[in-house]
């Protein structure tokens, strides 16, 4: 690691005088986008959507390449180890630094090997209750379940330590009532259940449960954000429901392996934010249940603080594993 490091600084102050001219020849070649999920997916989607903007004006295409698997370590591992030129980017979350307490011997760093670059969007969780429980409001669940001798109800989510898992434990305890996790693998499966009556309530992604809530095929009790989601702002927040100060969900950024040159990282970031800022990216977005979020690198930092702090405390008190 030393001597990476000192490879990398040696190199950097050898090149220094060249860096501004080169930095305005970039990308002079199509850039490698790794994106640590299946094709078809919300990160997917918001992906393919903002980079044929950044594309289209930096004039080069940013080729992506699908690397799902291990929760996101064989993407984010591949990101890692590439040269930091600009040339290989990538799409972590919000979760990225939660990685080391859920994977044994994980082959990188996801905070000292990776380098942020620009938030792209949110997706709000919800709990959401299918069509065989009784309660119709988060006032009514919480009222039942901590009646005397309720039984625990049980939540489904997509995955073991998925950020809809965490925001269960979350609200389990903050509320104060017993939930018992039932993990998928993905959100088809347990939106299936769910509006089945295999499960009564079920923690997801606001874009998954929205349309099947507007069928009348399901209820949203809350939205885990800490304010409403301009997607549904009819739905109240769990915090105003009756948990004060609830908050939990997950968002995604560019990141780029730790030593790719500030100018680069400058540039990818100020095209960006002017991609995000335009309206019918935004109006995309939002249609597709997106949110575009626009975060200062200091903004983003303090985020990615808090939630690794609140996570963290989770996932070691409940023993949690990736799946």
């Amino acid at each position: 690691m030393r001597r990476r490091h000192f490879t990398l600084g040696a190199a950097a102050a050898l090149l220094a005088p060249a860096v501004p001219a080169w930095a305005d020849s970039y990308p002079a070649r199509p850039v490698r986008l790794i994106v640590p999920y299946p094709p078809g997916g919300g990160t997917d989607t918001v992906t393919r959507a903002v980079f044929e903007r950044v594309a289209a004006l930096m004039g080069q295409p940013f080729v992506i390449e699908n690397k799902a698997g291990a929760g996101t370590t064989i993407g984010l591992g591949e990101l890692a180890r590439a040269r930091p030129d600009g040339y290989t980017v990538g799409v972590g979350g919000s979760s990225d630094p939660l990685l080391p307490l859920l994977y044994d011997k994980l082959p990188f760093n996801p905070v000292a090997d990776l380098t942020f670059v620009a938030t792209l969007a949110t997706v709000p969780i919800v709990l959401a209750a299918g069509p065989s429980l009784p309660a119709k409001t988060l006032q009514e669940l919480l009222a039942a379940s901590r009646a005397k001798g309720a039984q625990p109800l049980s939540y489904a989510s997509p995955g073991t330590a998925s950020p809809h898992h965490l925001a269960g434990i979350y609200l389990s305890e903050m509320a104060g009532i017993p939930l018992v996790h039932v993990p998928y693998k993905g959100t088809s499966q347990a939106l299936t259940d769910l509006v089945g009556g295999h499960v009564p309530l079920a923690m997801l992604g606001l874009p998954s449960a929205l349309p099947f809530a507007r069928q009348g095929k399901l209820k949203i009790l809350g939205v885990a954000s800490a304010q409403r989601s301009a997607l549904a702002p009819d739905i109240p927040t769990i915090s105003e429901s009756g948990v004060p100060g609830f908050s939990a969900g997950y968002w995604w950024h560019v990141t780029v392996p730790t030593g790719t040159p500030q100018a680069v990282i400058s540039q990818l970031r100020g095209t960006i934010d002017k991609v995000l800022h335009t309206p019918a990216l935004i109006e995309s977005l939002l249609k597709g249940g997106f949110e575009p979020m626009l975060l200062s690198p200091a903004e983003a930092e303090k985020a990615l603080k808090e939630d690794t702090a609140k996570w963290t405390k989770v996932i070691r008190e409940n023993s949690l594993r990736g799946s």
